[in-house]
């Protein structure tokens, strides 16, 4: 696995002049170091005890402790319920709005609580267990964010939603999503981003397959004027993992079709996101 994406990180640096606004080589160093833990069973048996002590006794999620690790092999404690995976295949609406929305906070809940983002969000790690809490499995994949998510991204997601186009591409330079050497226009910029954050404008949303089809089509709309802002976008590599979780979550919210309310969990669980800036959601 990792000499294929030793492989892959040599086509990426070949091919990164399509994309002049990103810097591939670290982030693809970034990438294989993280696969690299993946395969650590010892590693991920400690961020799985970091979780399950976190949130012992939560009333809304569940997460077993580990009984034995060695570097073969992992055991849990078993965590009856019902797979994700036959919820998004055959449950009612009740349900699924239930589930959509215990899913997406806690995709939020964990590095506040637990200083550490679940950082695989395939449906096949959650359950919904008998008392109505969500389980959680797999903990390989984790982003250790001891401080809980970046305040930077509250005060991003405030600029984008409150309209203030100047103050969103300052702040994405500052954080290095647009490189130095790169000219967006402003306006152009929160037109392509406020696509992807169309959810958050509404008091409650129901995530969809439609929707998120919807996205993919403007967004490889090459009549669009805005369509160039993709390419000029960086990812740095302290990102790639909440990067993968907020894209990989986005696309199991739209599998689940459940109603959320993304401000709701916005507001509880991510740093200096000022909903008092914002217009009232539709």
């Amino acid at each position: 696995m990792l000499s294929d994406l030793r492989q892959l990180s040599r086509v990426a640096r070949v091919s990164a002049g399509w994309v002049p606004g990103l810097d591939i080589k670290p982030i693809m160093a970034e990438l294989t170091s993280r696969m690299s833990e993946e395969l650590d069973y010892h590693l991920e048996a400690t961020h799985q005890q970091t979780f399950a002590k976190a949130f012992r006794g939560d009333p809304d999620y569940a997460i077993p402790d580990v009984v034995f690790a060695t570097d073969e092999v992992l055991v849990s404690e078993w965590l009856p319920g019902v797979p994700l995976a036959r919820i998004i295949a055959e449950g009612d609406q009740p349900t699924r709005d239930a589930a959509a929305q215990l899913y997406l906070e806690f995709l939020m809940a964990g590095p506040q609580k637990a200083g550490q983002l679940h950082a695989d969000p395939h449906p096949g790690n959650f359950r919904i267990t008998p008392d109505g809490r969500l389980g959680i499995l797999d903990f390989g994949a984790v982003n250790r964010l001891p401080g809980g998510l970046p305040p930077v991204m509250g005060r991003l997601l405030t600029h984008a939603l409150a309209g203030d186009a100047d103050r969103l591409v300052e702040g994405l330079r500052a954080e290095g999503f647009i490189k130095p050497t790169i000219t967006v226009e402003p306006e152009s910029v929160l037109t392509y981003l406020r696509m992807f954050l169309e959810p958050m404008e509404f008091g409650h949303f129901r995530f969809d397959r439609a929707w998120l089809r919807s996205v993919a089509l403007r967004m490889n709309d090459v009549r669009r004027p805005d369509w160039t802002v993709g390419i000029k976008l960086n990812l740095p590599p302290e990102y790639l993992l909440i990067h993968r979780v907020w894209l990989g979550g986005i696309g199991v919210l739209c599998q689940i079709g459940g109603e959320v309310s993304p401000r709701e969990a916005f507001v509880r669980y991510l740093p200096e996101f000022d909903v008092t800036r914002l217009p009232p959601p539709r």
